[in-house]
């Protein structure tokens, strides 16, 4: 939902800008190798207003790890979507910009990270960011997946850490969406978790239980981990998931808690898959 305008701002631009930034810029992390880079990704995004954030393939992402890298963010982190591949996190977008840390010699076009910001605010549909692991960046076969590239440009040395060019590239798109009508809010306002504008103080701290759509993922993983441990060799899988859905329904966990344990038990499985 939009926030509403701040006094002596337009209404219709503010929103629109508002919106672009909110929704219209999807954040995808492919397959990133240190869990508190994501956290301080989803800070960049706070920073600068961006709110969707989608995490491809992780190898092993430590959701305790990434919202200790994340204060003030923790609400944007709990609510990224986890997706096995690029085309997955790309489903819903109109557009798909990859980010390179070198110009390449490619069919795809070259934009500057101004270009990329003012595509965003082009009327088709969301527009994906990619950004790639740590250690090689963007495989040929996800980068097939871009309309263009986008180039940060540094000086000799042009490796930058992902959280880095998630607050570069936000920089540019925060600075257009004010040039397009964008007031910033003051601190902690239109954060999720945080105080809304006209909202009394106590309400912003509010958690409501999740949705039972958002206990199935959950439910699903700890399942799995449980067959990984042989445990559902003696009991029925159908039982066993029963009996979870109505724990799990009762403990009226959110949606920030539900992420916590799915993360504490992806963190169990991968243990459990690459033994020492």
């Amino acid at each position: 939902m939009d926030e509403p305008a701040p006094p002596g701002a337009d209404p219709v631009r503010e929103a629109l800008a508002q919106r672009v930034l909110r929704e219209g810029v999807v954040v995808v992390l492919v397959r990133p190798l240190q869990s508190g880079n994501g956290g301080s990704a989803a800070r960049a995004m706070t920073n600068m207003g961006l709110r969707r954030l989608v995490i491809v393939a992780p190898p092993a992402f430590d959701i305790d790890r990434a919202r200790w890298m994340a204060p003030g963010a923790e609400e944007l982190l709990d609510h990224a979507r986890f997706v096995p591949d690029v085309a997955a996190a790309v489903s819903d977008c109109r557009y798909v910009v990859a980010t390179t840390a070198r110009r390449r010699h490619s069919p795809w076009p070259a934009l500057e990270p101004e270009m990329l910001a003012s595509r965003c605010f082009e009327p088709d549909g969301p527009v994906a960011v990619l950004f790639g692991p740590e250690d090689h960046g963007l495989a040929n076969e996800e980068i097939a997946h871009a309309h263009a590239l986008v180039h940060i440009p540094t000086d000799a040395h042009a490796s930058i850490n992902v959280a880095q060019a998630v607050l570069l590239l936000g920089q540019s798109i925060y600075a257009e969406a004010r040039r397009q009508g964008y007031v910033p809010r003051a601190e902690g306002a239109g954060r999720r978790g945080g105080p809304k504008r006209g909202a009394a103080p106590s309400a912003s701290t509010q958690r409501a239980p999740a949705e039972l759509g958002q206990l199935e993922p959950l439910v699903g993983e700890w399942l799995s981990a449980l067959d990984k441990a042989t445990y559902l060799l003696g009991h029925e899988p159908l039982l066993v998931a029963s009996t979870l859905r109505r724990l799990l329904q009762r403990a009226g966990l959110d949606a920030g808690e539900i992420a916590i344990l799915r993360g504490q038990i992806r963190k169990m499985r991968w243990k459990m898959n690459n033994p020492e």
